[in-house]
């Protein structure tokens, strides 16, 4: 039996300020066993903590899912040399996943998010004959977040495992395989749906977290302050953007729709990525948790104190000890020939994806810093998640969703709709564009496929060392990406399944 301290990993990952005294079970074949854990509101919540924590493994986002592989298979820095680093990163950069050291990456994907999935279904499968205990507004929160765990891991995987260009081949990956959706703690491996069927699945847990968090969460004012301070003693519903809020929900929601892309999905996305921005902000001071989520457009002095974008995180993870971790084994200043292994880009590079802009803060001393080396080496790292100050709270932050994202597929939702609307897209961009230091607008009356260009440019600029690229990518079936000189396919773009998926009879 192994068995996983709660009250330990809490401390680390900074989400609760008490401790917990009780253990959450899991043996070795995946199954939550003891339903004596659900018998209180924090066995609830410990396990949701859990599910959060399994998040920041590094075999999930606290490296490999995002600051690491998804970078280099978007080519979003300088090729990696071949010397003085890992075999798997160089051949993860060359996507040759039949390698041992690539498999090995991909099975700990694989295993690690499935093993939190059966945790959040543990406790998804007690909840609904404990609301009474709960009372209907840590049920509606508490459920809530488990449902968009849940969510958001499988439409991951299905990101990492599924083919790309749904839109555009869409009967075709319809009718495919998806990767297993799991709503059970079961011993025996479940039936793989279609696409469609996944994506279904995928949509009803999505909107049944969102109803339960539009009635409940602080952070949409459903409540008045009063309301939620004797629930709250103890911390656990402060910095809500360290948890699936219901405005990651809405976030999460749009990324789904725009990943399938269909007409009627594309008005969905465009429609939960609006009241994001209409309200994520507008309802961040204020709320029910005061000063603990508050939420603006980050200036170029911010990044000095917050790289990780913290101000505009609208879900995040908080990876325990990340500055300890492999990062700044790639992400690291003091770039020489003798430590090849820098993720930078070159000043080739910088000027062509920032277009050469003196105002751009983003391309200046904020989030990118030059090598500490000689010219024939130089280039520039981001800083993002090298946090200056250790004692701030956003230290081991790794941003997951952050609001730009939001006005960018609304931004394509309107370049690509039925009816063209370029010049709602133009806004869109143009805000973004103003508060990262842009201030001349894009005009109004571009065409739609010149507005895309504009609208990948945007991501290239604001999402380097996320992990956001290769999904982009991948989402259009873009063939030419940087510094590579083959087209992209699904050769390039899909994942296999582990060996032991498709030996028990995995069709991918």
């Amino acid at each position: 039996m192994k068995k996983i301290l709660i009250s330990a990993l809490l401390t680390a990952a900074a989400l609760l300020p008490t401790a917990c005294e009780s253990w959450l079970d899991q043996t070795a074949d995946s199954e939550i066993r003891d339903k004596e854990h659900y018998s209180t509101v924090e066995g609830f919540q410990q396990t949701l903590t859990g599910c959060y924590i399994g998040m920041t493994d590094a075999s999930l986002y606290g490296s490999y899912l995002s600051w690491l592989y998804p970078e280099l298979l978007a080519r979003q820095f300088n090729p990696v040399l071949t010397t003085g680093i890992g075999a798997s990163v160089q051949y993860f950069q060359l996507y040759e996943y039949a390698r041992p050291s690539s498999k090995e990456i991909i099975d700990a994907v694989w295993a690690k998010a499935y093993n939190v999935i059966v945790n959040a279904n543990a406790a998804l499968l007690e909840i609904d004959a404990k609301e009474a205990l709960l009372g209907p507004t840590e049920y509606a929160i508490i459920k809530g977040e488990l449902l968009a765990v849940r969510a958001y891991l499988h439409l991951d995987l299905a990101r990492l495992f599924g083919y790309g260009d749904w839109a555009a081949r869409k009967a075709e990956i319809d009718a495919k395989n998806a990767v297993p959706y799991l709503e059970k703690v079961d011993k025996n491996a479940a039936a793989q749906l279609t696409m469609a069927k996944f994506f279904e699945r995928l949509t009803q847990d999505l909107d049944e977290a969102a109803r339960l968090l539009k009635a409940e969460d602080p952070v949409t004012g459903a409540h008045p302050w009063s309301y939620y301070h004797e629930m709250n003693a103890d911390g656990y519903y402060n910095w809500r953007n360290l948890h699936l809020n219901y405005y990651a929900v809405r976030a999460l929601q749009a990324r789904a729709y725009l990943w399938e892309g269909s007409p009627a999905s594309k008005e969905l996305a465009r429609e939960a990525a609006e009241e994001v921005i209409r309200d994520f902000l507008a309802k961040s001071e204020g709320n029910a948790l005061g000063n603990y989520n508050i939420w603006r457009w980050m200036t170029a002095g911010d990044v000095t104190t917050y790289p990780a974008m913290g101000l505009e995180q609208i879900f995040a993870l908080n990876v325990a000890g990340l500055q300890e971790t492999d990062l700044p084994k790639y992400y690291i200043l003091n770039y020489t020939t003798n430590n090849p292994q820098a993720f930078f880009i070159t000043p080739a590079r910088m000027e062509e994806v920032y277009e050469g802009s003196q105002t751009d803060w983003r391309a200046q001393n904020n989030l990118l810093s030059q090598t500490q080396s000689g010219a024939a080496t130089q280039g520039y790292v981001s800083k993002k998640l090298l946090h200056p100050d250790g004692s701030s709270f956003y230290y081991n932050r790794v941003p997951l969703i952050r609001l730009p994202e939001m006005y960018y597929i609304a931004a394509e939702c309107y370049a690509t709709g039925a009816t063209p609307d370029t010049g709602k897209a133009a806004e869109l961009l143009n805000v973004v564009r103003e508060k990262r230091g842009l201030y001349e607008p894009l005009p109004a009356d571009l065409s739609a496929e010149r507005m895309m260009e504009e609208i990948r440019k945007e991501y290239r600029k604001e999402f380097l060392a996320e992990g956001v690229m290769f999904y982009y990518y991948k989402r259009l079936g873009v063939a030419d990406i940087p510094d590579y000189d083959e087209a992209m396919g699904d050769r390039q773009y899909l994942l296999p399944y582990p060996d032991f998926e498709t030996e028990n009879g995995r069709v991918q």
